[in-house]
């Protein structure tokens, strides 16, 4: 990990990607106390009320809730009222809660004291603060890409393995098996897996289900790069050592083969993650996916971006498409990085610093020829 944390100081993109992805699911884990509202408070008196936070050193506070009056009902057109501030305050006191549903606290990590209330990035048709239901909608976006992911690894890791060690039948039956899943494009099959079951769900279940189905979804390709991965390993000497000793089969595949491809499965994950992301939020989208009174990013793009107008009207509606783009794309960024450093030749084509590009390009000047002696004739050595 140290040698890595130093890989990424020549990758800048790395670098700031595995900071914001840090970010974000710090966010998550902590969402009772960074979040000012519960997801669901409502504030009807403020509904398609846009961002009210602004810069301005007063009471001791540099940001300010400015209170926002409505004038035309049906546009829902709001005036900022001159004058008419409540100083955002950090760790202030707010709603209990408990966090991790253990601990009661009522600090949350900024707020306003007073009758205004501050968003951030807005409310949505319901007067609910838009960054509140972002913060708690990140932990089923965030947190489904890892299950799905480390679900979906088990079952190429088992069944790539074991195809890949045993051969004969038991590979030709698994690569028929996932070819199957390949054929078929991967969003029509969860669409139509997702439809086969029933609408009326619970949150719980709602996620387990889309959870199994990405699964499901996502281990053929896996399960053959890992398969020939292990056919090519089984050969290797230390494994026909331990097929000697006796070492029973699923031993030598978990314990002895799979460490070896360890840099192929880490850069897998970093890379499936962001899709099963976008899988749920294109099924919470459809409506197939989270529904109230649970929120995930998907779900809030549905709710609220309904129609052109609503986002021409509201464009902070829109927020919840740029932490979708951040996430996938600094998932990305980081899997590149990982993909270079477990190269075997990431030392030579890894770390080539940019400032050198231009030296690529510099023809080398040729020396000048030696003058010929004074006095020297043509043809004369």
């Amino acid at each position: 990990m140290g040698a890595f944390l130093a890989y990424l100081k020549r990758r800048p993109l790395a670098r700031v990607s595995m900071g914001l992805l840090t970010a974000l699911y710090l966010v998550m884990v902590f969402a009772e106390f960074v979040a000012p509202y519960p997801a669901g408070r409502s504030f009807p008196e403020y509904t398609y009320s846009p961002p009210n936070a602004r810069l301005l050193i007063r009471e001791g506070s540099f940001l300010q809730a400015q209170e926002m009056r409505l004038v035309n009902p049906g546009t829902w057109k709001y005036v900022r009222l001159r004058g008419a501030y409540s100083p955002v305050r950090l760790f202030a006191r707010g709603e209990p809660y408990r966090l991790w549903g253990l601990i009661p606290l009522r600090r949350h990590l900024f707020g306003a004291p007073g009758d205004i209330p501050v968003f951030l990035f807005g409310a949505d048709n319901l007067g609910r603060d838009l960054f509140s239901r972002i913060v708690y909608g990140s932990r089923i976006s965030l947190t489904i890409g890892f299950a799905a992911t480390g679900i979906s690894l088990f079952l190429a890791i088992l069944i790539g393995g074991v195809a890949g060690y045993y051969g004969g039948a038991a590979d030709w039956a698994a690569m028929r098996v996932s070819e199957f899943f390949m054929l078929i494009p991967g969003l029509y099959l969860i669409l139509f897996l997702r439809s086969l079951l029933s609408s009326k769900m619970d949150t719980g279940q709602s996620y387990m289900v889309i959870t199994l189905i990405l699964s499901l979804v996502g281990w053929p390709g896996s399960a053959r790069t890992i398969r020939g991965m292990v056919h090519a390993i089984k050969r290797e000497e230390f494994i026909l050592n331990a097929q000697v000793e006796g070492i029973p089969p699923f031993v030598i595949i978990f314990r002895h083969i799979i460490p070896q491809i360890a840099s192929l499965l880490i850069v897998s994950v970093a890379l499936s993650v962001p899709g099963f992301i976008m899988s749920e939020t294109t099924l919470s989208y459809l409506g197939l996916g989270i529904t109230d009174p649970a929120v995930s990013w998907g779900s809030l793009i549905k709710r609220e971006i309904s129609t052109l107008n609503n986002l021409r009207s509201y464009p902070w509606l829109l927020d919840p498409v740029w932490f979708l783009l951040g996430v996938t794309l600094a998932f990305n960024f980081l899997g590149d990085a990982l993909r270079d450093y477990f190269d075997p030749y990431h030392t030579v084509t890894g770390i080539f610093p940019l400032k050198n590009l231009a030296a690529l390009f510099r023809k080398k000047k040729a020396p000048a020829a030696p003058e010929a002696p004074a006095g020297a004739k043509e043809g004369v050595p």
